[in-house]
C-alpha cells in the first residue's frame, strides 16, 4: 500500500456493488487519495449477525473480485480475521500501525455520518481519521448540522458529492430472492461468484 493519502472503505459488502465502487473512485479522485483500502466487516457490531446473508469468506472474495485490476484499490481482512465485533475506532489504529505516516480518510455515506453520535467514541474516531461523507446530488448538508455542537472535531468531516446510483445490497438480495437478474448491478467478478456459489438464492445464509 502506498504511504500518503489513504482512504478506508468499510462495510458489510453483502454484496459489494457498483454503487460502492463509484463512491470509492469518485472520492479517491476528488480528494486525490493515493489508495483506497476496502475493509469487509466480520461480525457486525451494529446489527444481528444473522442479518448478514453471505459468510465473511464469500464477502471477502467478492470484494477482492471487485477491486481486481485497480492498483489503487486493495482489501484488508483485519475485521474478518479478528473473529469478534470491531468498531471503526478500534480498526483504524491497527491499519495505521501497519502503514505509518499516512493521512487517513474514512469513507462512508452522509446518512451514516448523520448518525455519527451513535458510533463508538465519535470524537476519538475523528482524531484518528478525516471522515468523508459521500453525498448524492441535492443532498442537504444541513442534515449534518446537528453534529457541530456535539463534536469537537466536527471540522474533520468532509462532504464529497458523488453520482447518484440507486443500487443497494438489500435491493440486490431482494431481486435474487425473486429470481431476477442482478447483472450490471455488481462488478462482473462479483456476479460470477454470486452465480457460481448460489449466494442469496432463497435468501438463505451461506455458511
Amino acid at each position: 500500500m502506498r504511504v500518503g493519502r489513504i482512504g478506508i472503505f468499510g462495510g458489510t459488502f453483502d454484496p459489494i456493488h457498483l454503487g460502492h465502487m463509484i463512491i470509492a473512485e469518485q472520492v479517491r479522485e476528488e480528494l486525490r487519495l493515493d489508495s483506497v483500502v476496502f475493509v469487509p466487516g466480520g461480525i457486525p457490531p451494529h446489527k444481528e449477525a444473522s442479518s448478514v446473508r453471505a459468510n465473511a469468506e464469500y464477502r471477502v472474495a467478492m470484494v477482492e473480485a471487485a477491486v481486481e485490476g485497480n492498483e489503487r484499490f486493495t482489501v484488508d481482512r483485519v475485521e474478518v480475521d479478528a473473529g469478534r465485533p470491531m468498531h471503526t475506532v478500534d480498526t483504524l489504529p491497527i491499519l495505521k500501525e501497519r502503514v505509518p505516516g499516512g493521512e487517513w480518510y474514512f469513507i462512508t455515506g452522509a446518512d451514516e455520518v448523520s448518525n455519527l453520535l451513535s458510533w463508538k467514541e465519535p470524537d476519538r474516531l475523528l482524531e484518528e481519521t478525516i471522515m468523508v461523507a459521500a453525498t448524492r446530488p441535492g443532498y442537504d448538508l444541513a442534515a449534518l448540522g446537528h453534529l457541530e455542537a456535539r463534536l469537537r472535531n466536527f471540522d474533520r468531516i468532509v462532504p464529497v458529492e458523488c453520482s447518484r446510483v440507486d443500487i443497494s445490497a438489500t435491493a440486490i438480495r431482494r431481486r435474487m430472492l425473486q429470481g431476477k437478474s442482478v447483472r450490471y448491478m455488481v462488478p462482473d467478478g462479483v456476479y460470477e461468484i454470486i452465480e457460481d456459489r448460489g449466494l442469496y438464492e432463497g435468501d438463505g445464509k451461506r455458511i
